[in-house]
């Protein structure tokens, strides 16, 4: 017979995306908001070239930012996190035309991979609850991240990847230490 337990803080996580570093800088204060504190890791902007998918809303010469922050937390609390990115989003970032300057991805680390959060559904995406759905992006196996058909590919990058490994080592230290 199964036993419910609670599952392990995890890390919160982001990624955002803009034209312009100052959006990016924006977007990444408002997460801080929601969490009450600022990011212990925070990667250099990397130029989005796997996509076009942005550029008719926010323009050309796009850059992402990889962000963790250090209180771990429910994994349960990534539902209430995208919520307030898309209100973030929607209501202070405008740009002319109603276009949003910056997109944000929340999502977060633990022991097995990453996930992120959206409010679009696709067949491999699971309910989080108030139309939120989690995607496992990436896999942690054998002492590396693992991609999906489904997983973007910045995330699948091995300049990224050392980003996102330094956040998961942060992440498993910080589990250690709370035990």
């Amino acid at each position: 017979m199964s036993v419910v337990t609670e599952p392990p803080p995890v890390k919160p996580f982001a990624a955002g995306v803009a034209g312009e570093t100052g959006a990016i800088v924006e977007g990444l204060m408002a997460v801080n908001r929601v969490l009450g504190e600022e990011p212990d890791i925070l990667s250099p902007e990397f130029p989005v070239v796997e996509t076009a998918d942005y550029e008719k809303e926010m323009g050309p010469h796009l850059r992402k930012v990889y962000a963790s922050w250090p209180s771990l937390v429910s994994p349960e609390n990534l539902v209430d996190i995208k919520l307030q990115t898309m209100k973030w989003e929607q209501q202070k970032q405008n740009a002319p035309g109603g276009r949003r300057r910056a997109n944000l991805d929340p999502g977060y680390i633990f022991s097995g991979g990453l996930v992120l959060s959206t409010a679009k559904f696709r067949g491999h995406r699971l309910p989080l609850g108030k139309g939120i759905w989690g995607e496992l992006t990436l896999n942690f196996h054998q002492g590396q991240f693992m991609s999906f058909p489904w997983t973007y590919l910045d995330y699948q990058r091995p300049d990224i990847q050392v980003w996102l490994m330094m956040m998961r080592q942060n992440y498993m230290a910080a589990l250690k230490n709370k035990r």
